[in-house]
């Protein structure tokens, strides 16, 4: 990756590691958020890197129980604790954190410059912040931004089958969380949530039936309905009870179970691409973890 920013390669870099899988968002027109998998499983690998200065933050979410670690922020050592799995460790790269590996450590970096926090302060309806609540050579353990990163690793373990749109929601869902729970000087504002009008419901349904390989931004979708994105996610999530990728996934199922009932003599793999599954081994596991059986018992069926 070229861009500037602490992610991807150049965040492997810092951890001296070949290399670090990333995705990074779509949706924010004026900036991005990037998520980073981190994985080492050498014993006291080293000092990082340092992370050249800029007006942004590392979200990190510990995937693995890692009991030693050092930690330097402004070239003084800090306090460091053991960092259990769902463990979120917020880092200031205006102030340059420099961590010693002793322990093994596998995490999901997200990678947050300034505009993009304040364009999800902004869409969570919450003050802007300057920093974060949050040791991060100690952590908090979460269990909500826990289940956030569960959700997203499997994108890291099988990337072809990443929708542009689920990656935004969580990565944005993930940074939304933080500047609320976290963020110093955010003040929480109640909003009614309320459902997509009926036409708001159509379009939208009509956008994703149009892209179903699932590259869509969620803020066109918003954009289309007239609504700010997280107002969007949160009323037709209220209207159907799915996110907007639980809704897609439901569809592609409904409309791989037609084609297989349609054309008896099409191959799975055929399907699959129709659908905008990656491959047929894709379109075997959703189908498989939706209906509960197999894409052929339901052609035979």
């Amino acid at each position: 990756m070229t861009d500037r920013g602490a992610y991807g390669q150049k965040l492997a870099d810092v951890f001296q590691l070949e290399r670090a899988p990333a995705f990074v968002t779509r949706t924010l027109q004026k900036s991005k958020i990037a998520v980073t998998e981190i994985k080492c499983d050498i014993v006291n690998h080293g000092l990082t890197a340092p992370i050249p200065r800029e007006d942004a933050f590392l979200i990190t979410l510990q995937l693995r129980d890692c009991p030693r670690h050092d930690l330097f922020i402004e070239d003084r050592q800090v306090q460091t604790g053991h960092l259990r799995p769902g463990t979120v460790c917020i880092y200031d790269l205006r102030s340059n954190p420099v961590a010693n590996s002793i322990s093994p450590f596998h995490s999901l970096h997200f990678y947050v410059p300034r505009a993009a926090l304040d364009v999800v302060a902004d869409m969570e309806g919450c003050g802007r912040i300057d920093e974060f609540t949050n040791q991060p050579g100690v952590g908090n353990e979460d269990t909500a931004l826990g289940g956030l990163g569960a959700a997203l690793l499997p994108a890291f373990q099988r990337p072809d089958e990443a929708d542009q749109v689920f990656v935004d929601h969580l990565a944005i869902a993930t940074v939304g969380h933080a500047v609320k729970t976290y963020g110093v000087g955010s003040r929480a504002v109640h909003l009614v949530i309320s459902g997509l009008a009926p036409w708001q419901e159509r379009r939208a349904k009509e956008m994703l039936c149009s892209q179903l390989d699932g590259e869509l931004l969620v803020s066109d979708l918003a954009s289309e309905c007239g609504l700010p994105t997280s107002a969007f996610l949160r009323a037709f999530r209220q209207t159907t009870g799915l996110t907007p990728h639980g809704w897609l996934l439901r569809h592609r199922i409904d409309h791989a179970r037609f084609l297989l009932r349609r054309y008896m003599h099409s191959s799975l793999s055929e399907i699959a691409l129709t659908c905008g599954f990656a491959n047929e081994d894709h379109l075997v596991r959703v189908f498989v973890r939706v209906t509960g059986g197999h894409p052929e018992m339901w052609r035979r069926g």
